[in-house]
This record gives structure tokens, sequence and C-alpha cells, in this order.
């Protein structure tokens, strides 16, 4: 890929008032892009180590600089479907405003809510274009930032013998106290989720052949070794879910190859007796062959806080506890694992029914495209899917590491193969 590929018209929505001026900060923001997207999954690696605000956030900051500069933000990013977007994103935050000026705290009620503006009103504004080239190009980015980071992981596990004191020098909970890889995203959990929104794209690019599949499958390898140290048993459902979600309904000669494949690899390591990490088998392995779920990591924990939860928000139906109130609330001081209740429970049904409309788009987007691309529609609904599984096992999802996966899988879903000409029709 060459610096004209990356700074070429495709990242240029027309404008014939633009001048070379103009055309300069749209090539200068290009790059930028490109790169905070590589480094959206390195979440340890942030401007101002108490908050969520990474390098990554910073360069996107810069990019948008130089986009305004140069003409170039997009007003409506999702096309038709922005308005639905938006208005999903205001009612999640103005129950929080509501339940924070109420019962909590209107100053964290202000970072949160930037926190939320930046992940799901700004970067679809920065990241999504007209034409599929230049996303094509920021999921490549995306995965070799992914990919670069579970090698680095894999080699720093073995060098170290999965020790947490000696992995502390590249990270926070690099590698946790149970022997477990973070890598950069500071959480095994978040690596795994990082992992399972990823190897669709993977999958994806090899099917429109913009991967060969021996590069595929060596990047899948990498995941892979990524995934089973991590000993995530939510990541690794969640990546076969959406890894045999896109596989199936695309149903191509590639897609039904790479299958084969994929089976016949696992098949093989089955049979010649590989041993699996201990992490992975311990946390992951015993619940898969003794069908009980209550094995798997921290299930039990988690279910005593949904548990919990669910008592909380019966209160909270009009006006919830407030932004970060349910940990002070909470028996456990910890938030629920679970964006859903969450939600309801720190801004009522108003937040609640705003996330859900948010939820709706992709879900909607994907079915509408279906017919007339099945590959970009499959691709939305794997990301999606996995993206939905996490939020049943996580808090606050405004971490960009969650949401540049979906705004991609989006971008691609709403555009029109190369070769076509302007968005996908909204009718």
């Amino acid at each position: 890929m060459s610096y004209s590929d990356i700074a070429s018209s495709v990242w240029v929505a027309e404008d014939q008032d633009r001048t070379s001026y103009h055309h300069a900060m749209l090539r200068l923001a290009a790059p930028m892009l490109l790169l905070a997207v590589f480094l959206s999954p390195y979440v340890v690696w942030r401007v101002v180590p108490p908050y969520l605000f990474t390098l990554s956030d910073a360069l996107f900051c810069i990019a948008g600089i130089l986009l305004l500069a140069g003409r170039g933000i997009v007003v409506r990013p999702l096309q038709d479907w922005s308005a639905l977007w938006l208005l999903g994103l205001a009612g999640l935050l103005l129950g929080f405003f509501i339940g924070s000026v109420v019962n909590g705290d209107p100053l964290r009620w202000i970072i949160v809510a930037g926190q939320y503006g930046f992940a799901f009103a700004l970067l679809p504004a920065l990241l999504l274009r007209e034409r599929r080239r230049s996303l094509i190009l920021a999921v490549m980015a995306l995965i070799a930032g992914v990919a670069a980071m579970e090698l680095f992981g894999t080699i720093v596990y073995y060098a170290t013998d999965a020790s947490h004191e000696q992995a502390r020098h590249f990270g926070f909970e690099f590698i946790t106290g149970a022997q477990r890889l973070g890598a950069f995203m500071a959480d095994a959990n978040w690596n795994a989720a990082m992992i399972a929104m990823t190897t669709p794209f993977v999958l994806y690019l090899a099917r429109i052949g913009q991967l060969k599949l021996p590069v595929a499958f060596a990047i899948l390898g990498i995941f892979g070794s990524g995934l089973l140290l991590s000993g995530s048993f939510t990541g690794f459902a969640s990546t076969a879910v959406g890894a045999l979600a896109f596989l199936l309904l695309d149903w191509g000669r590639r897609s039904i190859g790479m299958l084969i494949g994929i089976v016949a690899l696992a098949s093989a390591m089955t049979a010649t007796g590989i041993a699996l990490p201990a992490t992975f088998q311990n946390r992951v392995a015993t619940a898969l062959v003794q069908g009980d779920i209550s094995q798997a990591g921290t299930f039990a924990g988690r279910m005593e806080l949904v548990r919990e939860a669910w008592n909380i928000v019966g209160d909270t139906t009009l006006v919830g506890l407030g932004v970060d109130q349910y940990r002070v609330v909470s028996i456990d001081r910890a938030p629920v694992h679970n964006i859903y209740l969450l939600a309801w429970a720190e801004g009522g049904l108003l937040s609640l029914f705003g996330w859900l409309l948010m939820m709706l788009v992709p879900v909607s987007v994907a079915i509408r495209r279906f017919a007339t691309d099945r590959a970009a529609a499959a691709l939305l609904i794997a990301v999606t899917l996995s993206f939905l599984i996490f939020s049943n096992a996580a808090p606050h999802m405004y971490a960009r590491s969650w949401v540049v996966p979906l705004i991609l899988a989006l971008g691609i879903a709403l555009t029109r193969p190369a070769g076509a000409n302007g968005p996908v029709p909204s009718s």
C-alpha cells in the first residue's frame, strides 16, 4: 500500500469549492486516521493515564481538526440512519443526565457524555466515507493493529513464562495475576473481545479477495493464540459465533473453503493432542466439556451482580441513579457487567430505550443490505453479534476499542463495492 493510496481522493468528499490547502489537509488526515485505527486496541497507551483518553483518541482528534480544515467532516455518516442513531444516543445521555442531576454527580455525567459522544457521534463522522475503498484501508489497519498486539503478547507470554510481574513493564495487566493475556487492552476479556470483533473482518477481506488465504489463515492463527491465552469463555464463544455467522450467512465459495479449512485445522489440533494453555483449560475447556456454563471463568460472580441489578432497576424506571452511582449502592461496590441493566439502573428506561434504538440500526442495515451484498451484510451481522454478546458481559461501552469495529462494519454495509458509484440507496 503506497502513500498515494492512503492519501488518494477516496478520502475526499466532493466539494467543488475546495482549494489546494483543503486537499492538503485531507491528505494529512488520511494517514492520521489509519494510524488512529491501528492503535485503537492499545488502551493502555493513554495521554493522561487516569483517564480513558488514549494515543489513538489523540490521533482521532488531530485527524478531526485536519478534516474540519479540509471540509472533510461527514455530516450524515450513517446516511438515512443517522437521525435514528443520534436519537438513540440522545436518549441514552438524557436519561443519564436526569439521573445524575436528581441523584448523582452532574460533573461525572459531563465526562461520561463526552466519552459516549466521542465514540458514537464523532467517530462515525471521521471514519465513514462514501466509497468503500477508504474503509477497506481502515479495516486493514485495524487487523494489522490487533495482529501486531496479539503476536507481541504471545511472544511476551511465553518468553516470561506468563509472569505477571515481568510483563508489567509493558502495561497494566498485560498478563494478569491469573496468567491470562490482557495485552495492551489492560483486561483479558477486553482482549478477547477485540479478537472476536476483528475476526469477521479477516474472513471478509479473504472473501472479497483483499487477503490471500495463506495470509488470512496466518492472521487467524495469531488471533487464535491470543484468544486461547486470554482464557475468556465469552471471548471464545463470541468469536466462534461471529465467525460461523459470517461464513454461514455469506456461504460463498471462498467462505465454504475457509470454513472447511478452519474445521480441518481444529480437528488436526485435537487429534494430535496439542496441549492447550492451562488458563484456557481451566476457564473455558472445562465448561465446554462438562456442558456447565457456571464453570466458565467468573460467570457465577457476574450472575450475582445481575440478580442484584434486577432488584435495583425496579426503583429506577423513570429516574435512574445517575452516572457511576450503581457502584455506590451495590453491595459489591462494582457496576453490573451488563450494559442494558446498567443503563436502566443509572439512566432509567429512557437510557435503556436509547441504547436499544442505537443497536437497532446495525441490525436493520444488515437486513436491508442482505439482498444486494450478502458478504457486507454477513460482516455487519457477525461484528454486531460479537458486540451484543459482550454488551451482556461489560459495563459502559464507550471505549473506542469496542466501537471502531462496529462503525467500520456499518460503513462497509452502507457503501457500494469498488467500481460502483455513491452510497447504497436507502430504499
